[in-house]
């Protein structure tokens, strides 16, 4: 056929396949088919090939996306490194409990809120890993509602110990006068989050992009109201903690206000705890607090929202870390406390001291135990009992 010389001979030197064509076909009687032949082969292999990006867009669009994937870098700092360090308090956490404290409700509380802060750690990470390796993909409408779900509710776990630490710090007769303002704050908050929460919900399930960042810079009043309601219930309840333990920290209850052991310990060692109570689980989270009510009103949404992120892990850690302080302090002075009895044999009195610290030797398991006999000031037995 002569539109197979066309196609398969080189044709003349310098040509283009349209010129050679145009050459021949006259030369053909399907001269004109064949032109028409190659011209939409040259149509089809023009469309085929990807269309080039005008290089005065290549910068704008390649800063677009910087632009876009920004937020989600302090984010994922934030959730990383804070889901990490609470590994290691839930294994001082269950390493310094007893069977009895166990079933507190400081100490489920306190693993709730340590157990869902990984879990929001690791939603929230593949969540913006996703959104930046995969930014067309689909976001899985299931594990967006329950990270958002976590995010508004999950601080509540340690204000719930917090509470529980006040009540221990103020008699029943005077608890209803004292819990009445904070109660009260709270139910406020509970309606506040219970609307916006439907509010985020409707937008997940709209297709629409939700996330604290967006959420702050179109729903900024919520946040404004919230941080501020959040401020006025921890700064309340952190002055009133404060007052107490000024006041009358040596009544007290270790137990009550979150010791992990329920070892009695002296008036100083108590005190220490408390105050580091007070400094962690108060005074952190409420820097924090006014910090980003100050940063909401300058309208600096990224900043207030990573703010925001990072006080939920300041609550748990600050709650766990004073459990632990207060538990560690209950040891040392157990292992210094000492007893003294006196028995009667005949008519000469013995005097019995035991001194309960213990030198532990980790070759045996072998505890050194001193015993004062007859009123002798510097005469001891020592004993080896096993642990």
């Amino acid at each position: 056929m002569p539109f197979a010389v066309v196609t398969c001979c080189p044709g003349s030197p310098g040509l283009t396949q349209r010129e050679e064509a145009s050459r021949v076909a006259p030369a053909s009687p399907y001269g004109e088919y064949i032109l028409i032949l190659v011209q939409r082969e040259s149509a089809i292999s023009s469309m085929s090939a990807p269309p080039s990006i005008p290089s005065a867009l290549v910068v704008p669009i390649i800063e677009g996306y910087v632009e876009a994937i920004r937020p989600a870098f302090p984010f994922i700092m934030i959730l990383t490194v804070f889901a990490a360090m609470l590994v290691p308090l839930l294994i001082m956490l269950f390493a310094l409990s007893t069977p009895e404290t166990r079933r507190g409700p400081i100490f489920i509380l306190n693993t709730l809120a340590i157990c869902l802060g990984i879990l929001l750690g690791v939603m929230g990470s593949h969540l913006w890993l996703s959104s930046i390796l995969s930014p067309f993909a689909v976001v899985s409408i299931p594990e967006d509602l329950t990270f958002t779900i976590l995010d508004i509710w999950l601080g509540w776990f340690a204000e719930g110990v917090l509470l529980i630490r006040i009540t221990a710090a103020f008699p029943r007769s005077q608890l209803l006068a004292v819990l009445v303002f904070p109660i009260a704050i709270k139910v406020g908050r509970v309606v506040v989050n219970v609307i916006f929460s439907i509010h985020w919900i409707k937008i997940t399930l709209r297709g629409g992009l939700a996330n604290q960042f967006t959420i702050i810079k179109t729903q900024p009043v919520w946040f404004e109201v919230a941080f501020i309601l959040e401020l006025v219930d921890n700064g309340y309840i952190s002055a009133l903690f404060l007052w107490r333990l000024v006041d009358k920290g040596h009544l007290f209850k270790s137990k009550a206000i979150g010791r992990v052991d329920s070892t009695k310990s002296s008036s100083t060692s108590r005190l220490k705890s408390l105050f580091w109570i007070a400094s962690t689980n108060f005074v952190f989270p409420l820097i924090f607090g006014v910090a980003q009510v100050i940063t909401i009103f300058m309208g600096e949404a990224l900043l207030s929202a990573s703010l925001q992120m990072a006080n939920i892990y300041v609550e748990i850690i600050a709650t766990v870390f004073a459990t632990i302080w207060s538990s560690t302090a209950s040891f040392e002075a157990a292992t210094s406390h000492s007893v003294t009895t006196t028995s009667y044999n005949g008519n000469h009195p013995t005097i019995v001291r035991m001194d309960h610290r213990v030198t532990i030797d980790s070759s045996d398991n072998a505890a050194n135990v001193r015993f004062q006999r007859d009123g002798k000031p510097n005469q001891w037995d020592d004993y080896g009992v096993a642990v």
